[in-house]
């Protein structure tokens, strides 16, 4: 057990590559830079659905190094950015069931020393996701309020993307080559959706009647031309919010290329409600406020294997 305000950067200090910390809700103050390949669980970002009502939140950026291959982040709100620090491989990387004020930045160069097998699953990213060196990534089933840029060969299915840009220039809602585009709902209400070339573009919904996907795209199943307010359940406008309900209003209708629906909660990953993480959480807690008359305690509880 860890304690006090640098709870977080005690334990980093005292673990090794492998292991496992479980963070509370609460505040947290991340180690200046992640260079094991640590397990972490926070309690959840969706306040709704933790014991207390009380979120896992950490305040700093969270900066991972060369030696942090295998690192996994769950459950956690990040008040500010994750970056992969330039031109270093950090392999295998799993980001889920969190929020991210700012960008997931995977720096550096294409091809220089990459990062491969990047996952960002069931996640809520407000700003950008760039993967100027990232390989064989997956961004799945996440909320992306800004743009995904400088992907290339990665993989981008049942997202919703809320980006909307209706100005010149050439600022679109997904740039780079090469990419697989499955299954994802562009809320974009101009028609600036995909920037590059050999993209995969297929099953998506968009709002603009004749988005554009880049260079000679390979697309098909795309449903166009579909009005914002008819997608969601009860959803408006073009930021996050707990209160917005995001599943379809007509999830039969939208499919994807495995049959599944359009956007969150289809695909390999359907959203989980509430975010929660995936080690085992207690469901149901009843205890009795008094004994019995020889003593003793009529204690409930149930668990989720998750």
């Amino acid at each position: 057990m860890f304690e006090g305000t640098t709870a977080l950067e005690s334990a980093y200090t005292a673990s090794a590559s492998g292991d496992t910390i479980y963070l509370s809700g609460g505040g947290f103050t991340a180690p200046a830079s992640f260079d094991k390949g640590l397990i972490i669980f926070g309690v959840g970002h969706y306040s709704d659905y933790t014991a207390d009502k009380t979120k896992t939140i950490i305040s700093n950026a969270v900066n991972l190094s060369e030696n942090a291959d295998g690192f996994r982040l769950e459950g956690v709100d990040i008040a500010n950015s994750i970056y992969f620090d330039t031109d270093e491989s950090v392999d295998d990387v799993l980001i889920r069931y969190c929020t991210i004020l700012y960008d997931i930045f995977v720096r550096g160069t294409s091809g220089t020393n990459p990062s491969n097998n990047l996952a960002i699953i069931n996640c809520v990213i407000n700003r950008e996701i760039l993967l100027d060196n990232a390989v064989n990534a997956n961004v799945k089933n996440s909320i992306i309020v800004d743009q995904i840029k400088n992907t290339y060969g990665n993989t981008i299915a049942n997202n919703i993307i809320m980006y909307n840009y209706t100005g010149v220039g050439t600022s679109y809602s997904i740039h780079g080559d090469n990419n697989i585009c499955n299954n994802n709902i562009f809320l974009q209400s101009g028609n600036k959706c995909i920037y590059g070339s050999s993209n995969q573009v297929n099953n998506n919904l968009f709002v603009h009647a004749a988005p554009i996907l880049g260079t000679s795209p390979a697309s098909s199943g795309n449903e166009v031309g579909i009005a914002h307010e008819t997608i969601f359940t009860e959803q408006s406008g073009y930021i996050f919010s707990y209160e917005h309900d995001y599943h379809l209003q007509s999830p039969e209708t939208y499919l994807g290329v495995d049959g599944s629906q359009v956007g969150i909660y289809g695909g390999d990953f359907p959203y989980k409600e509430g975010a929660i993480p995936s080690n085992p959480h207690f469901n149901t807690v009843n205890i009795s406020p008094v004994t019995t008359p020889d003593g003793k305690l009529h204690i409930e509880i149930n668990a989720i294997a998750q």
